[in-house]
């Protein structure tokens, strides 16, 4: 029935379909060595390794991973990697160990020193995570992602309750990416701490300007406009996120 009311949309899922089943057996057949890995050296493994955690594939990105480290065991970036992937998956603690011997292998490793940091923030250690944040920013490179450390510092002052401080790394990070939604969130989650209303509105407007179809943004726009008074602006964001849940 849904090929015939919608023939354009059963023609793409069933090439969705077809992809995910051809991504699935490749994983497959990687894993159980049947293609294409004999002769492989330690950088082919990295760069499988890449592909499956693009993927969201961690458990096979650990693999990968694995398979180079055997190959090559004092490449410090594909610890790191590996730490990130233990990460996702919530292996906190191999993932450190992962990271301390990327870092033991090279001090001056500042995706190590990043992968601390966030390890540090999702075990609740957040002095340590401030001072491994801001070692990854002092070595960072034009290729890393500073933005990311700028965020982990930010969250951990805020847990610290130190919004002050928090606000200011915010915004380091939103300058290398405007775009990011999740940047401004947390700017906007910190001057809501600090009671500046005004500035978290403008927080939602730039958000919903970046992704404009998600209901939940349109609904904190809302409560924070009926935070100022604003009751009619309020009813129209509410309005616009009834309209976008009704519509998915």
């Amino acid at each position: 029935e849904l090929c015939i009311q919608a023939p354009g949309m059963c023609i793409f899922m069933k090439f969705v379909s077809t992809v995910l089943l051809s991504m699935a057996v490749l994983t497959f057949l990687l894993l159980c060595g049947c293609i294409g890995t004999e002769g492989w050296n330690a950088q082919d493994w990295i760069d499988q390794g890449n592909r499956f955690a693009k993927d969201g594939l961690y458990t096979e990105a650990v693999d990968a991973y694995s398979h180079s480290i055997r190959l090559d065991p004092i490449n410090p970036r594909v610890w790191t990697y590996r730490g990130i992937a233990l990460q996702h998956l919530g292996r906190l603690q191999e993932a450190m160990n992962d990271f301390d011997e990327a870092i033991r292998l090279n001090p001056d490793e500042s995706g190590a020193w990043q992968g601390k940091a966030s390890s540090y923030v999702e075990s609740g250690q957040y002095k340590l995570a401030i001072k491994a944040a801001e070692r990854s920013l002092e070595l960072a490179g034009p290729e890393d992602k500073k933005e990311n450390s700028w965020l982990l510092l930010g969250f951990a002052y805020n847990r610290l309750e130190q919004y002050e401080k928090a606000l200011q790394q915010f915004d380091k990070a939103i300058e290398i990416d405007p775009k990011r939604v999740d940047l401004w969130q947390h700017k906007a989650y910190t001057l809501t701490k600090l009671g500046r209303y005004m500035e978290v509105l403008k927080c939602y407007e730039v958000m919903t300007g970046i992704d404009k179809d998600n209901p939940e943004l349109w609904n904190k726009k809302g409560e924070i406009h009926l935070a100022l008074g604003q009751i009619n602006e309020a009813n129209e964001a509410f309005a616009m996120a009834k309209n976008l849940i009704e519509r998915n």
